[in-house]
């Protein structure tokens, strides 16, 4: 199982660095990628941000999001529901163990523990503090 934090999704359906990674590394995978709640608010927030900068059209959030819908519709892109509460649970035990060695942020740390609630052996980012705290709970990073 495999899980895309926030920065290889915005790779993944927008027009950065990344994204020539981001598209051969989903094309090469023959099974669907998961998502959490936390995804989905962070991805959609994130494109909204971008808008605000000046970094992208509003036409180009919503093309971003139809294409990302279209991804979930057609089973490539799976949304996993987890229990918000455990989520924070697990998010809390996380940061004890990480955060003052790794220095990871708060949505960083709800993505890894909603992985790991979801009980996915791959995590997906660019976000290189967000690689250490997911190799560091024992799932396979990339791309």
């Amino acid at each position: 199982m495999i899980f895309a934090d926030t920065s290889f999704l915005i790779s993944l359906y927008g027009q950065d660095v990344n994204t020539p990674v981001a598209k051969e590394q989903a094309s090469a995978h023959a099974g669907p990628i998961y998502v959490s709640s936390v995804n989905e608010y962070e991805f959609a927030n994130a494109l909204r941000l971008l808008v605000f900068r000046q970094k992208i059209t509003a036409a180009s959030r919503q093309a971003q999001i139809l294409a990302y819908e279209a991804d979930k519709k057609a089973g490539k892109i799976v949304f996993c529901q987890s229990d918000t509460n455990d989520v924070f649970t697990k998010a809390e035990s996380l940061s004890l163990r990480h955060t003052e060695t790794l220095g990871n942020r708060a949505y960083d740390i709800l993505q890894v523990a909603a992985a790991k609630l979801l009980g996915v052996s791959d995590f997906w980012s660019f976000d290189s503090k967000q690689r250490q705290l997911a190799a560091a709970e024992g799932m396979n990073v990339g791309p």
